[in-house]
């Protein structure tokens, strides 16, 4: 009987002990990183893989409502169009998104027409944008 309250006691003692703050912030200032840099890509194709070329995108962050489309070049975008793989997020968005997710919108258009519309979560850590959750292999029929 003994052993049991003890069992008891310390079961409560240990749960009254709990951290109910929640996670600590991470201090990047001891973090070494790689010196690459990372861009986020969707491919956009057919469902026989054939690349489609967008006329236009926009990124959205949906929790802010801020355009967070890269800026490109026509050269850029011409590149864009013709491997039909669009950029969603970059390390330019590193520092503002740091040790937090959000969840993003990417927009095509043909003609004006909305033609793709993909919701994907991601997020940053000390180094590098990562890529949460969503598909980024769209397949327009």
């Amino acid at each position: 009987m003994f052993k049991k309250l003890i069992l008891v006691f310390m079961t409560v003692f240990m749960v009254g002990c709990t951290n109910d703050d929640g996670p600590k912030p991470i201090d990047c200032s001891a973090v070494f990183c790689t010196e690459e840099f990372v861009t986020l890509v969707v491919s956009v194709t057919d469902a026989s893989g054939v690349a489609i070329p967008l006329d236009s995108f926009e990124v959205i962050d949906l929790d802010t409502g801020e355009n967070l489309t890269l800026e490109s070049n026509a050269q850029e975008f011409e590149t864009y169009r013709e491997q039909g793989t669009y950029p969603i997020f970059s390390d330019t968005y590193r520092i503002q998104y740091q040790n937090t997710k959000t969840t993003i919108s990417f927009n095509g258009y043909i003609a004006s027409n909305e033609v793709v519309n993909e919701s994907f979560v991601v997020g940053a850590d000390c180094c590098h944008v990562q890529l949460i959750s969503g598909n980024t292999h769209i397949i327009i029929d």
